[in-house]
Formats: structure tokens, C-alpha cells, sequence
């Protein structure tokens, strides 16, 4: 067909769909709109489009609306030009797109509202901008303009955006453990917030000192991480939601809370995957494999970081976690990449300036180090880990570097050992059975096994050495070999009765083989019939199997889990 007549199709259809008034159509019209080339048509239903499409958490679809309106921002005003620059860009960012072109978009927002005199949209999207930088990476780079953002609204009266700009402080302290700079900014942003009411803004401090606490011990701040989700669900603030899941599954796995991690793990990825927020999505799965990790299940915490880094178009900090644990996964099992990825991932956590990343980087090394009698590069990292200011660490963190430190011989301050948790307390204090027995309670197999490495009873260090070959942890149950021998205790392990060096694999949520082969038929569209009679299993049968899945994947419904399998393909085993 001649391109003028088609364009004077999609014109006709543009004006049928106008003509029947409901407004369902807004997909559609800006389609039509565009193929039509009538710019002032997109401008004006792309951004009630998008609005629909945000609102029901399809922030994929609202991206492709704006993206379709920015094809014709010539024609724009300014001030929705820059509106328009300023929206693709946060949703672009919230579907895992942080590319050049976002970040661009903001400058050319930012450029715009310059010209317009509006300071306040200035100093807002400079904070965009930080955050934009914070998740390539790009610490220096987040701090600056926040501080230039703070500036730029400062030198106006008191608003909202100040606040917002305050709690972004109060964030990149947070992330950055520096526990009581984040508490004064965020408790800064909640006064001005009370003189501005916004749900957003409140949920978005109310996270931040939040987390700030939890991780200082103080259990207040889980209310405040708590409250933080209610309301982020309540007002459709699928971000902040998706924020707040994140900090209180991170609180909830580092201080083996793993009943809490588990729940708001679920509730968050499910989430994520609803409304199209796959700047989270990836996170948080890698907050999972950690999980399973500390539960010593280590193929699972391999399965979950392996299907993570596979996905393309990740940002260092959303790939960041899973790194993170596919390193110390491959190191625990003494697999063949175990070196170049615990290198990649401490290049990585270096290059992103955050402790969060950089310690948890740096303990690794250094369980490497004594796991394989490289005891000068563990040192050495032990070194930079009590280089840093206690105040900036939470006591799980102190714990773990205390003992490691014992482990490697050195000697440790007495200041604040009768804070750290009672594994680490047992263990300092030389009661090696009594602290493993306290790992097995909090459901940390691998944790428990290193402490009785320790032990010069041959029945101890053969059981240690047992327990780590059925996790897969075949580098800890070498170290224990190596050490029985030295003790001259090989033959008590020769003695032992071994089992299998090598757990069964299960699923890392716990499905079953059968529910594993009903949710696969799923995927591929069959109906409960077809599966029931492919699998040879009764209807009832295939929707219990069905229900269950469901509830293990925290999903309402099979195009919900269809989408899971989509984004998570390790779900399928």
C-alpha cells in the first residue's frame, strides 16, 4: 500500500476510535496516532496512555508509549518536552534500562527545565540523575549530584522535592553503611515531609531509616521497613514497594531471619515481576541465592546466579548480588571458575564504592585464603576489614571478621565482643561445640561444619568433613582431609562411614519433579486436561500440583507464572 494512503488509514481508524469516546482504546489510538504521523494526536494520547499503563504496573508498555511520543518532541512544548524526557526515562530505569540514552534524557530534561526558570524540576531531576549513576555503579559519580541537587533546591524555600533530595542523602549513606549520617538525613527528610504530606516521600525515608536501624540492631526499624511496604502497596508506589522488599529480605537474610527472608522474598519477586520492575527483579533473586547459599544449598545458590548473570542488559549493581554468591558458591565447591569469578566479583564491589558490596567481597577472599593455605592473601584482606570504622558495620559483619580473625591467628580487640551474635560469641570464646550447635539452630549447616573443622576430635572433623561433602562443598571438606592428616587423624575418617559426597539436587523454591513437569507444560500453554492426560495424572491431582505451585511462586494465576518462567527460566530446573 502507497505510504500516503496508509497513513490516511491509520488516520480513519484514529478518528473511529476517537468517535466511540470510552477511552479503552489508548493502546490502539497511539499507534494509529503515529503511524498517521499526526504528532499533536501522540502528544496528546501517549501520555494518558502511559499514565493507564504505569497505574496497572505495565512500566514496560508505559516506557514503549512515551518512546513512541519522543519520536515527535519537536513538536512539543518545552515543558512537555521535558516531561516527556523526564517519564521515558523512570520508566525505562524501572523495566532495568540504564543506558546512555536514559541518562541523556534526563540531561536533555534538565536543560529544558533551565530554560524555563523551574529550579525545583532542576533540582528533581538531578536526583534522578544520581540514582541513575548509583545503579551503573557510579558512586562518586550519585554523591555529587545529589549534593548538587540538594543545592539547587536549597536555594529555594522549603518543598517537597528538598525532602526527596534529603532522603536521597539519607540513601547513599545507607547504602554505604554509614548507619548514622543516613538516620539524620532521613529523619530531616520526614520532618519536611510532615510540613509537605507525600506518601512517597514518607515511604521512601521511613525505608531508608528504616534499614538504617535494622542493621544497628535496633528492631524499631523493622515497624519502619513494615510500614514502608503497607504503604508503597496501598498508594501503587510499585517502586517503593519493590525498594522496601528488598532492604527488609536483605536485613532478614544477613541476620538469618530466614522465616522473614523467605516470606518478603517471595512477596517482592512476585511483585516485581507483576508490574515490569526488572531494575529489582534480578536484585532481589540474587538476595535469594544468598539465601540458599547461607542455608547450605549451594547448587541452588548456583542455579538462581548462574540464570541471573545470564540475562542480558544488567547493570553492575543489579548483577552485582548474584555475582557476589555465584563467587562464593564456586569457591565453597571448588569448581574450576571459582578464582576468576571471586576476582570478577571484588573488581566489581570496588568499583562500586559500597561496603554493603566490597566486605562481603573481602570475607570471601579471605575464607578462601584459609580454605586453601593462601594465608597471605587473607591477611591481607583481614587487614583492610579492621581498617574500617566499627560504627559503619553492623554486628554480623563484626562477628565475621572477628572469628575469621581467630581463625588466622591474629589477635582482636575486646571492644564490643559482648554485642556480636551468640554463634560468634561461642566461638570466640572457645566453645566450638557450642557454637555450631548454635549455626544448626539458625538453619546454617556450612556455617556450623567450618567451626567444627576446627576441632581436634577425630569423630567432630569427620562428621564436619561428612556434612560438607553432602552440601557439594568440596573445598571445605578438602581443607578438613588436609587437617585430619596433619592431626593424624585419617583413619578415624577412613573409619567413618562417608555417605554420599553429593546432596540429591532439589529446586531452589522448593518445588517437586511433578510440579516442576505441571509448570512446564504451563509455559507451553496446555490446559489442565491436556496435562492431566500427558502426565497421566487425575484433574484433581493436576490442580493440586497446580495450587501449589502458585503458592510457592507467590503467583495468582498461570499468566503470572508464565511471565515468572520468562524472566527466572532456572525456575523450570
Amino acid at each position: 500500500m502507497p505510504a500516503i494512503r496508509r497513513r490516511a488509514h491509520h488516520a480513519s481508524i484514529l478518528g473511529a476510535l476517537r468517535a466511540l469516546g470510552t477511552g479503552v482504546h489508548l493502546d490502539q489510538m497511539v499507534h494509529h496516532a503515529a503511524s498517521a504521523l499526526d504528532s499533536a494526536a501522540v502528544l496528546e494520547i501517549a501520555p494518558e496512555a502511559t499514565a493507564r499503563a504505569a497505574a496497572s504496573g505495565a512500566h514496560r508498555k508505559a516506557a514503549a508509549h512515551l518512546g513512541t511520543a519522543l519520536k515527535f518532541v519537536d513538536a512539543a512544548a518545552p515543558d512537555l518536552a521535558a516531561t516527556l524526557y523526564e517519564q521515558w526515562a523512570y520508566e525505562s530505569a524501572l523495566a532495568a534500562r540504564i543506558d546512555d540514552k536514559v541518562l541523556d534524557a534526563r540531561r536533555h530534561a534538565i536543560t529544558l527545565w533551565r530554560l524555563l526558570g523551574r529550579q525545583d524540576k532542576v533540582g528533581e531531576n538531578l536526583r534522578w540523575l544520581s540514582r541513575l549513576h548509583w545503579y551503573r555503579g557510579e558512586a562518586p559519580e550519585a554523591a555529587r549530584l545529589a549534593d548538587q541537587a540538594i543545592h539547587v533546591l536549597e536555594s529555594m524555600p522549603p518543598s517537597a522535592e528538598q525532602a526527596m533530595a534529603y532522603s536521597l542523602r539519607s540513601q547513599l549513606h545507607m547504602l554505604n553503611d554509614q548507619f548514622d549520617d543516613a538516620v539524620a538525613w532521613g529523619e530531616r527528610a520526614l520532618a519536611l515531609e510532615a510540613q509537605f504530606p507525600n506518601p512517597e516521600i514518607r515511604v521512601h525515608a521511613l525505608n531508608n531509616v528504616g534499614t538504617s536501624r535494622v542493621f544497628r540492631g535496633r528492631t524499631e526499624g523493622e515497624a519502619m521497613l513494615e510500614e514502608s511496604l503497607a504503604i508503597s502497596r496501598a498508594s501503587g508506589l510499585h517502586d517503593q514497594a519493590a525498594r522496601a522488599c528488598t532492604n527488609l529480605s536483605e536485613y532478614a537474610v544477613e541476620s538469618c531471619r530466614f522465616y522473614l527472608a523467605e516470606r518478603v522474598l517471595a512477596e517482592g519477586i512476585a511483585l516485581d515481576t507483576e508490574h515490569d520492575l526488572d531494575a529489582w527483579t534480578y536484585y532481589l533473586s540474587g538476595r535469594q541465592a544468598l539465601l540458599r547459599l547461607e542455608q547450605g544449598r549451594l547448587r541452588d545458590a548456583e542455579t538462581i546466579s548462574r540464570g541471573v548473570l545470564g540475562r542480558a542488559g544488567l547493570t553492575l549493581v543489579m548483577r552485582l548480588p548474584a555475582l557476589l554468591v555465584l563467587a562464593r558458591a564456586c569457591m565453597r565447591m571448588g569448581a574450576a571458575d571459582a578464582n576468576p569469578l571471586v576476582h570478577r566479583a571484588f573488581e566489581d564491589a570496588l568499583a562500586t564504592d559500597e561496603l554493603q558490596h566490597v566486605v562481603p567481597t573481602r570475607l570471601t577472599l579471605i575464607e578462601n585464603g584459609w580454605l586453601t593455605g593462601n594465608l597471605a592473601a587473607g591477611q591481607e584482606h583481614l587487614t583492610a576489614l579492621f581498617e574500617l570504622s566499627d560504627t559503619d558495620r553492623h554486628a554480623w559483619n563484626l562477628g565475621e571478621r572477628a572469628v575469621w580473625a581467630r581463625r588466622y591467628g591474629r589477635q582482636i580487640p575486646d571492644e564490643r565482643l559482648n554485642e556480636l551474635p551468640e554463634p560468634f560469641r561461642r566461638e570466640l570464646d572457645g566453645d566450638l561445640a557450642g557454637a555450631a550447635a548454635a549455626w544448626d539452630a539458625l538453619g546454617m549447616p556450612y556455617a556450623a561444619a567450618l567451626v567444627r573443622l576446627q576441632s581436634d576430635e577425630g569423630e567432630v572433623l569427620g562428621a564436619a568433613v561428612r556434612d560438607l561433602g553432602a552440601m557439594g562443598a568440596q573445598a571445605a571438606a578438602e581443607f578438613g582431609r588436609r587437617r585430619a592428616a596433619e592431626l593424624g587423624l585419617s583413619r578415624v575418617l577412613a573409619r567413618q562411614r562417608r555417605g554420599a559426597y553429593s546432596a540429591a539436587r532439589g529446586h531452589p523454591l522448593g518445588l517437586t519433579r511433578r510440579e516442576q513437569d505441571v509448570l512446564a507444560l504451563i509455559v507451553k500453554g496446555f490446559s489442565n486436561r491436556e496435562i492431566s492426560e500427558t502426565l497421566g495424572r487425575s484433574p484433581r491431582t493436576v490442580e493440586h500440583h497446580l495450587s501449589s505451585v502458585r503458592v510457592k511462586l507467590h503467583t495468582a494465576n498461570r499468566m503470572g507464572l508464565i511471565i515468572r518462567v520468562q524472566k527466572e527460566p532456572w525456575l523450570l530446573g
